[in-house]
């Protein structure tokens, strides 16, 4: 089936319809017929550089949208969330129909201008700010299937998660502060008591 070991079927990019009833036999009624999953990625850090600088961008980012797991599997989103730096980095596989009904701009090269601003002193210690313009496009945050049918985020450099219905809602990557309980436990061995 699908070309793939049956236990564990994954489908990725563009859903051909001749493949379509072996997906619902696998997965359920989780897409449409012939529906594409469109997968992007998004980082809370600077508007406009890391996720677009609209209207419903900045609704999501500020309301922590994409960290909302009943919010995500009622929207039929697989989103894989964690830590990048200092900031929440979020992977979204998304039906294309929920992509064109919610931030269709996503799916065009349509640019917009963002700014930036650095400061620096000179040589007498006075404060200089410099800004900058940037240009950038909407489907700039598009990720797209490798030859493998894999996805990884251009930020992160995570994997996404596969879109199928028990992945609805929102997987916690482990790299918070690229700290584990391991380092943890190491850290409380070589401790000295006081």
């Amino acid at each position: 089936m699908l070309g793939v070991e049956e236990k564990d079927p994954v489908i990725r990019g563009k859903y051909a319809d001749d493949l379509y009833d072996e997906y619902k036999e696998v997965y359920g009624e989780s897409i449409e017929k012939g529906e594409e999953i469109v997968y992007f990625e998004i980082n809370n850090w600077f508007s406009g550089r890391d996720y677009p600088d609209d209207e419903i961008f900045r609704k999501w980012i500020n309301d922590y949208q994409f960290r909302n797991d009943e919010w995500c599997k009622e929207n039929k989103l697989c989103v894989m969330c964690g830590a990048v730096d200092m900031s929440m980095n979020y992977c979204i596989a998304a039906p294309k129909s929920w992509v064109e009904k919610n931030c269709p701009k996503l799916l065009t090269d349509e640019e917009y201008t963002y700014k930036t601003i650095t400061v620096h002193w000179d040589d007498k210690e006075n404060q200089i700010c410099d800004t900058h313009e940037h240009t950038k496009r909407y489907s700039d945050f598009l990720c797209h299937p490798d030859s493998d049918g894999d996805v990884y985020g251009h930020i992160s450099g995570w994997e996404f998660p596969e879109y199928k219905e028990e992945n609805f809602g929102v997987t916690w990557n482990d790299s918070w502060w690229g700290d584990s309980d391991e380092d943890d436990e190491e850290e409380d061995e070589n401790e000295q008591p006081s």
